[in-house]
């Protein structure tokens, strides 16, 4: 009987034993498989099971990614929570990728956060590359023309600097931080030419959209945990909750002034970007065309929502910028005053007829643009179909992300990229030159920015304004570090300087 039961325990706890090893065996594998990168796709860091390389790059991740091209080469895989990104850090692979197999690249990452704040992603900026994307970017290039540029737009400009300056003389010369003013500026620009409101500076509607859309990017920035480990959607966390409250927000504000304009809505008088999304609406179901589907509130709203929203973070974060940068460049500054003094004088302002006879002023703005570098990851790609990439393969739905970082601050590129000079952009004989090919700050191919035109020419106007009239100096208590080093840590998706102060004196002639 004993002899019985021996036998009997260690059969059992042999069974176990077995069972154990599979256990282990089939959990090692899983682990092996989810870390293991696909063949043929670029080198890059080991991660982790489940999390991958999630907490490698949880700070300045642009930085880091520069960095890796020394061990990796300038296209590196990681492991983001369940997804594969694939990293572009230098030009020429980008202008193969975005440029030579441009529908290849075309895609968006189907992230959660992208559905949450864009109502499932019936915008443009979230969508992925279709018919109906193509459509809608085609109505916001055409609105964008008729309301965002030549005397239309200098006007609106001019109107909204003559109140921003008011404000500003109001400081008699005190310290200011000059962010307030400049994002209740562009606020007001971009609802002008949107909804066709003038709005106080301070008008409540706008300072709160501004925190909302704020909050949105910051959000999104540190990304969303279920755009890459997808099951955390299913999950009450307060990332997703908070996201779904702010889609609530926006999009009532948004739905607000929709309804508000289709109640005055007049086909013979188009006021703004939202009233001529309307005609193309009403047009489609006047001729009864399939178009209709793509033209639902929904669509219109997200589309507004793009150019309201991208249009405003991204001036403002570059402005704020450009005044630090003046502030620490004294000499630039007078440079630049210099040439606006010479070629406009000071009794009229600027208009975009100037841009080509203002190369310093020009190659200052262009030089904000590399330094600052504000969207250093830009906004990430996914591949549509399998393709290759070099001597790469890359699987369809990839996400794949644009380190615009390292294309402007490349060493074999640029002459010591790592300090501010206007020279970059300039030739021997002091005029603009075709800018280095690895400049890029609105990106290129089927996803550049919307709204490259527009945001360049509010800058020029708004720069040229800033220098005519005022001279930018630091604040006494900011004399010790330079402004410039106050970079906002974590992974947002934005590159952002931390609040600072500036003296703003009119300038006297």
């Amino acid at each position: 009987m004993l002899l019985s039961f021996v036998e009997t325990i260690f059969t059992f706890g042999s069974g176990m034993y077995h069972t154990t090893v599979v256990l282990l065996t089939i959990l090692a594998s899983l682990i092996y498989w989810s870390i293991r990168r696909p063949i043929g796709m670029p080198p890059g860091p080991t991660g982790l099971p489940v999390v991958g390389n999630m907490f490698d790059f949880a700070d300045k991740p642009h930085v880091k990614f520069k960095e890796m091209t020394k061990k990796y080469g300038n296209v590196i895989t990681v492991k983001v929570g369940q997804r594969w990104m694939v990293v572009l850090n230098q030009i020429d692979i980008v202008r193969d990728a975005l440029l030579r197999k441009p529908d290849e690249f075309a895609g968006r990452p189907d992230f959660y956060s992208f559905a949450l704040l864009s109502e499932n992603r019936n915008n443009i900026a979230a969508a992925d590359y279709s018919a109906r994307w193509k459509l809608h970017r085609k109505l916001s290039h055409s609105s964008i023309r008729n309301f965002a540029t030549g005397k239309k737009l200098e006007s609106i400009v001019h109107e909204v600097t003559e109140r921003i300056g008011k404000r500003i003389d109001e400081q008699h010369g005190k310290p200011i931080d000059p962010k307030q003013v400049v994002c209740l500026g562009i606020y007001n620009i971009l609802g002008t030419l949107c909804f066709a409101h003038k709005y106080e500076l301070d008008d409540p509607r706008i300072t709160w959209f501004v925190r909302l859309k704020r909050e949105s990017f910051e959000a999104i920035g540190v990304g969303a945990l279920a755009d890459f480990i997808p099951v955390l959607r299913f999950l009450p966390t307060p990332g997703v909750r908070r996201l779904k409250q702010l889609r609530g927000e926006i999009f009532s504000f948004l739905y607000d002034e929709l309804k508000l304009h289709r109640e005055s809505f007049d086909p013979d008088n188009i006021r703004d970007i939202f009233d001529s999304l309307l005609l193309a609406q009403k047009e489609a179901i006047d001729e009864g065309s399939n178009l209709v589907e793509s033209l639902t509130d929904t669509h219109l709203v997200g589309t507004i929502s793009d150019l309201f929203g991208a249009g405003t973070d991204t001036t403002i974060i570059t402005l704020h910028w450009t005044l630090a940068i003046m502030a620490e460049y004294p000499d630039i500054q007078k440079k630049v005053a210099m040439e606006i003094e010479e070629v406009i004088g000071h009794e009229r302002p600027s208009s975009l007829e100037d841009r080509g006879r203002l190369p310093y002023t020009d190659a200052t703005m262009m030089e904000v643009l590399r330094f600052s570098s504000i969207a250093p990851m830009g906004v990430p790609h996914a591949t549509t179909c399998d393709v290759m990439l070099g001597d790469f393969q890359i699987p369809k739905d990839t996400v794949v992300s644009i380190n615009h970082y390292a294309l402007h601050f490349d060493e074999d590129i640029w002459d010591e990229p790592k300090l501010f000079k206007p020279e970059h952009f300039l030739d021997d004989s002091g005029s603009v030159r075709q800018h280095p090919n690895s400049f890029l700050p609105f990106s290129v191919g089927r996803r550049s920015c919307l709204g490259e035109s527009l945001a360049k020419a509010e800058l020029f106007l708004i720069f040229t304004w800033f220098l005519q009239n005022y001279e930018i100096s630091k604040a006494p208590g900011e004399n010790g570090d330079s402004l410039l080093g106050r970079i906002k840590s974590g992974s947002s998706f934005l590159r952002e300087l931390d609040s600072y102060e500036i003296i703003m004196k009119r300038r006297t002639y």
